[in-house]
C-alpha cells in the first residue's frame, strides 16, 4: 500500500484514503488529473457502478464514468471501499 501511495504521488494523481486501525486502509479514491479535465468538459451525466468481491482482497470497487454529448464514455474516478455501506460510498461520493 505504502508503494501504491508513492506511485500516485509520483504521478501526481488526485487521490484521498481513510485509515482504520493505524496501519489499515479502510478506503481508498484516485483519479487522474487528466480525467479532471473531462470531468469539467463534460460534466451533466455520470454513471457509478459497483463490482462487488471481484478482486484478490473482497473489497467493491466504486467505478465513476461520464458521459459525452455524443454518448461516448470515460473513466473519471475510482474507489475500493470497505463496504458497501452508505458511509462509504458518501465517502466516495463526496471525494468526487
Amino acid at each position: 500500500m505504502k508503494h501504491l501511495m508513492k506511485l500516485l504521488e509520483r504521478d501526481q494523481y488526485i487521490h484521498w484514503h481513510r485509515i482504520k486501525d493505524e496501519d489499515v486502509v479502510r478506503d481508498i479514491f484516485w483519479c487522474h488529473p487528466d480525467a479532471v479535465k473531462l470531468v469539467n468538459a463534460y460534466n451533466l451525466v455520470f454513471l457509478i457502478d459497483s463490482t462487488n468481491k471481484t478482486n484478490r482482497y473482497k473489497l467493491p470497487l466504486l467505478d465513476f464514468v461520464g458521459v459525452t454529448p455524443t454518448g461516448m464514455t470515460f473513466s473519471t474516478d475510482f474507489a475500493y471501499v470497505e463496504r458497501e455501506r452508505v458511509n462509504n460510498v458518501v465517502w466516495a461520493l463526496q471525494r468526487f
